[in-house]
């Protein structure tokens, strides 16, 4: 234990002082990967935990980034309450398509959540006038040099990644957990036990989309433009799921060390192969789910 506290502290200094050592381009990279973590462990929460494919996760990462970038360009709002409001309304979207969705298991549930990402994605596009649809909407920029944005967006990733480290850990050692935990292994058994399923598994996904729609508002704010196909792009969840299968799914640091390995893998197969990355990419998938069943 002691020598797992000493090696998490090496790391997270290394992590502070990174963007004061490297150059843009690899600041941006490792801020995509802290992103990356960030999405795959609130994912972790409900299909890792929980045992639900949440294949429409994105739906929170783009109503997130979405209520930042209407907030802040239509209202005039400052981003910390834009912030503020995209959690909310992130968190009240998962309890309303929980009570929607969780009735259905196993590839009933990961269809329906599908859907409801791309219902969610046509609504925005067909709001012209306050997403701007198909065009876009572009959020007011930070202020600032480039090198201190990208020192900002980075620690604010990096922090949000602390924060749902700590979470999730709490999570694996708490009474909340071991009824996520008690879904996963058999949800019928869990509700003969007193365990309220159906509103654990509300808990579970509302706790995800928290975490998912506070990082679509950073991206949002991070990137300043934003359009429904990127932010409510399913291939991200796809994305996800394969960090999770890396690293380890319901376990605390399995997203972060999936996150990093894959976009390192990412970052060396686009530079030497163009052409055939999302192939090679591909094939790593297969072989994962081949000999990393578990």
């Amino acid at each position: 234990m002691k020598t797992k506290a000493i090696v998490l502290a090496i790391l997270a200094a290394l992590c502070v002082a990174a963007p004061f050592l490297l150059t843009g381009f690899w600041v941006r990279l490792i801020t995509f990967t802290f992103m990356f973590a960030v999405l795959a462990s609130a994912l972790n929460i409900i299909a890792g935990f929980t045992g639900y494919a949440a294949f429409g996760n994105m739906v929170f990462f783009g109503v997130g980034a979405y209520t930042t970038a209407v907030l802040m360009t239509k209202l005039g709002f400052s981003y910390p309450p834009a912030l503020a409001c995209s959690a909310a309304v992130a968190v009240v979207v998962a309890i309303v398509l929980g009570i929607l969705l969780l009735r259905l298991k196993g590839h009933y549930f990961a269809l329906g959540t599908l859907g409801a990402a791309e219902a969610m994605k046509y609504i925005v596009e067909n709001m012209t006038g306050i997403t701007g649809g198909g065009q876009g909407i572009t959020v007011p920029p930070l202020r600032g040099n480039p090198a201190m944005i990208n020192t900002f967006f980075y620690f604010m990733m990096f922090g949000l990644l602390i924060i749902i480290v700590v979470v999730v850990w709490r999570l694996s050692k708490n009474r909340l957990g071991y009824a996520f935990k008690a879904i996963r292994a058999n949800e019928e058994a869990a509700g003969v036990m007193g365990i309220d399923t159906t509103r654990y598994k509300i808990t579970a996904w509302a706790l995800s989309a928290l975490f998912t729609g506070i990082t679509g508002s950073v991206y949002a704010y991070w990137f300043t433009y934003i359009d429904a196909p990127t932010v409510f792009d399913v291939m991200w969840v796809v994305k996800m799921f394969v960090i999770i299968l890396i690293g380890g799914a319901g376990t605390v640091f399995g997203p972060v060390i999936g996150a990093f390995i894959l976009e390192t893998i990412s970052e060396l197969v686009w530079s030497r192969f163009i052409n055939l990355h999302l192939g090679i990419l591909g094939l790593i998938i297969i072989l994962v789910v081949l000999f990393m069943p578990r």
